[in-house]
């Protein structure tokens, strides 16, 4: 029990430390926000944006301002155990036409959120069949390789709870229809952190191998 006790410690502990180090790292990315300006890219791309007919939402930030937070975004890097860099968050853009503003951007964002989860569960599924065709990993067994396919994308969804909004735009088509387009960041740290807590958690599975799949999948550019 002692010894029990003393790892579970020496977990909190680690992952306290992870956290911490992973909070600060959000709050110097949080700083560059709040110092940015426009770059020549991002006035261009805006410009373009303009001349087919997209605008923000009132209340929103200035459209050159929210691809210019997208593009710092995509600058910010991570590396696996091996040393390798990829991007950290994981963008992507979800869109949709409806009859009003409010309706298009609530159904872009979860289209956006389904793709993403899409896109999740197909390389999560593929990192894990290596895994499981691997014959060392005696751990899984039939029924745990049945769980997971029955509970992939459950588990991908719980995973992706938190987003960044990057930019959210619309234009007013010749027939009245709201067209809306919604760019969110996925923090890929918390994500791999979310995985790898909720696979344990549904197939009741644990080690190195489980956590090495999980963090060499999200180091991939997606």
């Amino acid at each position: 029990m002692v010894v029990a006790l003393m790892a579970t410690a020496t977990t909190f502990a680690q992952s306290a430390k992870d956290l911490a180090k992973q909070q600060n790292e959000l709050n110097s990315i949080h700083m560059k926000m709040l110092k940015m300006k426009p770059t020549k890219e991002a006035k261009k791309q805006a410009k373009a944006y303009k001349k087919e007919g997209w605008q923000v939402p009132v209340g929103e930030k200035a459209m050159e301002l929210s691809i210019t937070k997208s593009q710092l975004y995509a600058e910010e890097q991570m590396t696996n155990e091996e040393g390798a860099a990829t991007q950290r968050f994981l963008q992507h853009t979800g869109s949709a036409t409806s009859g009003s503003y409010n309706a298009g951007y609530a159904q872009a964002r979860a289209a956006c959120l389904t793709e993403v989860a899409g896109m999740l569960e197909t390389n999560l599924g593929a990192a894990w069949k290596a895994v499981a065709d691997n014959a060392e990993m005696s751990a899984v067994s039939a029924v745990t390789n049945d769980k997971f396919n029955q509970r992939v994308m459950g588990i991908v969804k719980q995973s992706i709870t938190n987003s960044i909004p990057m930019i959210t735009i619309y234009r007013v088509l010749p027939n009245n229809q709201y067209q809306v387009q919604v760019r969110l960041a996925f923090d890929k740290k918390e994500i791999a952190a979310q995985l790898k807590r909720n696979l344990k958690k549904e197939l009741e599975m644990d080690g190195d191998k489980l956590d090495g799949m999980v963090e060499d999948m999200m180091c991939k550019d997606m």
